[in-house]
């Protein structure tokens, strides 16, 4: 189990609608949210999403670089900022899903992870089975989850390993 992870705020919003926070409890000893992720999910009107922020897993941080998140403001949504900052700050690795934010954080030389990272890692570890993981997939897209046909297509291989 990895120690600790900073997390935007899409993957932690889906692994609760899906009601598995322990996918990420599972792999992670500390999630430490961004204070901008934190305010992006409590304006969420969804009680599983609020759910994930009584777990004592996560915990709320706020970053002190404040001229990346300068920089990162305007290129990449609020709470994504500060969580790329965050990640570069502490160098742990980051939890994110959305394009641009991965490409910006590869980029910078940080250690990036997506939800199907953390699916495939579930499995790996003995988690999960197999089916339940292709199952997760599924929800994830019904719940407008978006990925390429690439992407699906080499997770669905990996899972094959």
């Amino acid at each position: 189990m990895s120690q600790a992870i900073i997390s935007d705020s899409s993957s932690l919003i889906m692994a609760a609608r899906l009601g598995r926070l322990d996918l990420l409890t599972n792999l992670f000893q500390q999630i430490h949210v961004p204070q901008r992720v934190r305010q992006e999910i409590m304006a969420k009107e969804d009680a599983a999403v609020h759910l994930l922020l009584e777990n004592p897993t996560f915990t709320v941080v706020t970053t002190t670089n404040h001229s990346l998140l300068a920089l990162l403001d305007g290129t990449l949504d609020y709470g994504e900022a500060e969580a790329v900052a965050l990640a570069q700050e502490k160098q742990w690795l980051l939890l994110i899903d959305e394009k641009k934010g991965r490409k910006i954080a590869k980029n910078m030389g940080l250690k990036i992870i997506g939800l199907l990272g953390v699916l495939l890692l579930n499995y790996r570890r003995g988690h999960i089975l197999k089916t339940e993981a292709i199952d997760l997939l599924a929800q994830l897209k019904q719940m407008g989850f978006r990925l390429s046909v690439t992407l699906e297509n080499d997770f669905l291989l990996q899972l094959q390993r």
